[in-house]
C-alpha cells in the first residue's frame, strides 16, 4: 500500500513537471524551437506525454483510493 501510495505521488510529480514544461515551451526563442522541433517534433511528444502521464496518475490515485476506502 505504501509502494503504490509513493509511485502515485512520482507520477503526479511528473505530471506537474511536464504540464510547467508544456506551459513554458512558448518562452523559449522561436529560432531554437524551430531546430528542435525539425529533429524531434517536441511539441506533439510533451503533448502525447501527458496524456498518458495524466491517465496513468489517475489510474494510480483511483486504486489507492478504492484499496484505501475499502481497506482490502
Amino acid at each position: 500500500m505504501d509502494h503504490l501510495f509513493f509511485s502515485a505521488i512520482i507520477i503526479t510529480a511528473f505530471d506537474i513537471f511536464l504540464i510547467i514544461y508544456a506551459f513554458t515551451l512558448p518562452l523559449y526563442p522561436s529560432v531554437w524551437r524551430k531546430k528542435v522541433n525539425k529533429k524531434y517534433n517536441n511539441d506533439t511528444a510533451t503533448g502525447i506525454v501527458i496524456i498518458f502521464t495524466t491517465l496513468l496518475c489517475c489510474i494510480l490515485w483511483v486504486i489507492y483510493f478504492y484499496f484505501k476506502l475499502f481497506q482490502l
